[in-house]
């Protein structure tokens, strides 16, 4: 299983960040940080980092203000 933000998703061979992400019906963009097991994964790379089982992913948005 891997979870996504507190929801699991089941874990298929040669699954990619991105691919659990749809799987959880979840969609990032500029303004989203990516961890994977407690590290922040490169901007724009973060689709491409693949799964092992058993990984945890969290998306965080990034707030700004002023």
């Amino acid at each position: 299983m891997i979870t996504v933000n507190e929801q699991e998703i089941l874990f298929e061979q040669n699954m990619t960040v991105a691919d659990a992400l749809r799987a959880a019906g979840e969609a990032i963009d500029d303004m989203t940080l990516v961890m994977m097991d407690g590290k922040v994964l490169p901007c724009g790379q973060d689709h491409l980092e693949p799964l092992e089982d058993g990984a945890h992913i969290k998306l965080l948005p990034i707030l700004s203000g002023g």
